[in-house]
């Protein structure tokens, strides 16, 4: 499996793995849900850890990490739990076994379903025999990122001794939705751009209760909901999508005017921050120098806000690397990290 990645530099490998996927409870906006994440078991020896992966953007149900698929479930699990890590990969609500509208970028569904896995994790373990290691480490990429920052905030503010938070490491993240993550999207002229945007508007507007026609044109508000029911990949998607995203969204939202119909769309945004918090438990956030998918801008800005806050947060540039190429240079870092922190 490393070496179909083809990762930039060697993983040592100690353990044989066990795959399974759990399925579990969760709550999306006060209404439990089923829910469902990957979780891989080191064969052998002590457990290093805990590490949960939140994976990047994938509105394909088939294709969540408890597929699994030749992905970044599967890969995770090479790289942490070959390592003698307990790995958990969630798919997040909508995708796996889990249906409805997948709650893309909303930070309380997505913190709930980390979490949640996390408390399951340990029923898991322990009905199949294997002792628990209380040391999380968090690890995310892309929409992962965003959800890795929020998911340290939230077990940080509860304190639970039983998840302690070791540390955390945050590849190519979207952070500040309102002022970074979407205007650069917006300026875009990638397909890429097209999809992130598709898929936050969709998401948003079910979950705030507004209209779609407030953002976009009449043909993509009756579209988007078809595109991302979860049985379309990515492919299917960006086919039906403008190259240039600025095609999809009426006039009145792009003169972004503070008192126009779109203006719910900001405030949600702004309410999914990723940023304005400080970090306990040391918080890394990677980014690659060319990458056009996520602006590096949203990394260094995290930074900043986290560090004059008083967080201990470090910002690591990758090197000339585009937004796949950066988790698969990160990976064998974080790896390193995480090794010398749980010897």
């Amino acid at each position: 499996m490393l070496w179909w990645a083809k990762l930039p530099e060697p993983i040592k490998i100690s353990n044989g793995i066990e795959l399974y996927r759990v399925t579990y409870w969760t709550e999306h906006r006060g209404q439990a849900i089923l829910a469902s994440g990957l979780l891989s078991i080191p064969r052998g020896g002590r457990l290093r850890g805990v590490v949960s992966y939140q994976h990047g953007t994938n509105p394909t149900r088939s294709e969540a990490p408890s597929a699994p698929t030749l992905g970044e479930g599967v890969l995770g699990s090479a790289v942490f739990a070959g390592g003698g890590y307990l790995f958990l990969a969630p798919d997040y609500p909508g995708l796996g076994a889990s249906t409805g509208t997948q709650p893309y970028l909303y930070s309380p569904t997505t913190v709930n379903a980390v979490v949640d896995l996390l408390e399951a994790a340990r029923d898991v373990t322990k009905g199949l025999g294997e002792e628990w290691n209380p040391s999380v480490y968090l690890i995310g990429f892309s929409q992962g990122g965003h959800a890795t920052a929020n998911v340290q905030r939230a077990l940080e503010s509860l304190n639970d001794p039983a998840l302690p938070v070791r540390a955390a490491a945050a590849v190519s993240g979207a952070y500040d939705l309102a002022r970074i993550s979407v205007p650069f999207a917006l300026r875009g002229t990638s397909q890429a751009h097209s999809l992130y945007l598709a898929y936050i508007v969709r998401a948003y507007a079910e979950i705030y209760g507004q209209p779609m026609e407030s953002l976009v044109s009449k043909h993509y508000a009756e579209s988007l909901p078809r595109l991302f029911d979860g049985t379309h990949t990515v492919d299917e998607i960006v086919a039906a999508l403008p190259r240039a995203p600025r095609d999809m969204f009426t006039p009145e939202f792009l003169a972004n005017s503070e008192s126009g119909p779109d203006r719910w769309f900001q405030e949600a945004l702004a309410e999914n921050e990723a940023y304005n918090w400080a970090p306990r438990a040391p918080l890394r956030l990677y980014y690659g120098d060319s990458d056009q998918d996520v602006s590096p801008a949203d990394s260094k800005f995290a930074a900043k806000s986290m560090r004059e806050r008083g967080g201990n947060v470090e910002l690591v540039p990758l090197g000339p690397y585009t937004h796949n190429e950066s988790i698969l240079h990160a990976l064998p870092r974080v790896r390193r990290w995480f090794d010398d922190l749980s010897k």
